[in-house]
């Protein structure tokens, strides 16, 4: 399974909407939104103790999700196999840090909203992430 020419560009017209000004940025906007749920919060040794309310700007959130958002854009850039690897270590490392699946894929609902937050909720754009975010997790379980 890939990506069909409408798919990929409908991808990366809205990653380079999500992805500016900065990858800390987008990361932010990211990780907000999936931390604004307090189990899914108690999941990150790093922010779990940080009032919410507090996580704007916080320089390791930025760091982090800026980390993120890179391996996810490595991954948009190398559809044709090169970002393969980039996720497949990203879920060694979750491996390790005791991240399921399951827990990964709580991603996919706070990216989503970012997405609609930036005009790109479209059905087109919405059903290519669905499918890039299908190979982004089989990549990322091959390295489990």
């Amino acid at each position: 399974m890939s990506l069909n020419v409408a798919e990929k560009k409908a991808v990366e017209e809205s990653w380079a909407r999500v992805s500016q000004p900065s990858f800390q940025d987008a990361g932010e906007k990211v990780f907000l939104r999936l931390l604004k749920n307090k189990s899914t919060k108690a999941n990150f040794k790093k922010f779990r103790d940080i009032p919410f309310d507090q996580l704007t700007g916080n320089t390791a959130l930025r760091q982090h999700g800026g980390k993120v958002v890179q391996v996810l854009d490595d991954f948009i850039k190398g559809l044709d196999g090169s970002g393969y690897e980039a996720v497949k270590k990203v879920g060694r490392i979750h491996k390790a840090e005791g991240m399921t699946s399951e827990k990964i894929e709580l991603m996919k609902l706070a990216l989503c909203e970012v997405l609609d937050d930036a005009g790109c909720g479209d059905h087109v754009t919405k059903a290519a992430w669905e499918k890039l975010w299908r190979l982004f997790m089989a990549a990322h379980s091959d390295g489990y």
